[in-house]
């Protein structure tokens, strides 16, 4: 698929991000674009039950918000040891319960040499992937979120689907989730359970005005019988 033919998509889908729909009750006043930029610390990147690096990573993140309309940009990038980097651009827009999302995923290496502006689909280091989500609110403690990935270096196309259950505690933010590869090879070689596990979020106090956000997540892939424990910190 040419260039211009995969822009056109993305052009397309952002479109329909933008769009009206009836979910939205009544208009809104218009906000001031609110601007958001932190940094998580992990242990290991494990994303979807894909071991994605050896050793520990800086993950920043930066996003800029507008009524429900969001543009961001998230990047993963090793501090010792090998594993390929990572530079993502993302497209979001909410609309009542549903998140309506188009995501670039760039990986490379600095062992090889690599153009970021190859949108070639045999050639790009470049994956596209459309996302929903749908979201039960605090009534109705579920996500559910299904991608699939349309362009680039996932030839399978591959379709994966994500339930979360997310409690509401006390003393901590749970979050049990379970993820599914329905079609492709991109997570499995074959349809099957690919991420299991839960996330623990509690911030820590460290002084009477400083609280360090910790989180721990338990990781299992049945797929490639896999499991791990990982650690983050937020700032």
């Amino acid at each position: 698929m040419k260039t211009k033919s995969i822009v056109l998509q993305v052009f397309v889908l952002l479109g329909l991000l933008s769009g009206p729909f009836p979910l939205v009750a009544q208009e809104v006043a218009p906000k001031a674009v609110s601007v958001d930029a932190n940094v998580d610390l992990v242990s290991r990147y494990i994303w979807r039950g894909q071991d994605l690096g050896t050793g520990p990573c800086i993950q920043p993140g930066l996003s800029a918000s507008w009524k429900n309309f969001t543009l961001g940009a998230w990047g993963s990038y090793t501090i010792t040891g090998k594993g390929d980097l990572e530079t993502d651009l993302y497209i979001s827009k909410t609309l009542g319960f549903v998140t309506l999302a188009v995501w670039d995923y760039f990986t490379f290496n600095e062992n090889y040499s690599f153009d970021y502006f190859d949108y070639q689909d045999k050639t790009t280091r470049h994956q596209f992937e459309a996302q929903m989500l749908l979201s039960g609110g605090e009534k109705l403690p579920f996500n559910f979120m299904t991608a699939w990935f349309f362009h680039g270096t996932d030839a399978s196309r591959s379709l994966y689907f994500e339930l979360q259950y997310t409690p509401h505690l006390d003393v901590a933010d749970l979050t049990l989730f379970a993820g599914y590869q329905a079609s492709g090879t991109a997570y499995a070689p074959e349809p099957s359970f690919v991420n299991l596990g839960c996330t623990v979020e509690k911030p820590i106090e460290i002084t009477d005005r400083f609280t360090l956000p910790l989180s721990m997540s338990l990781v299992v892939n049945p797929a490639a019988k896999s499991a791990w424990l990982i650690a983050g910190i937020t700032f």
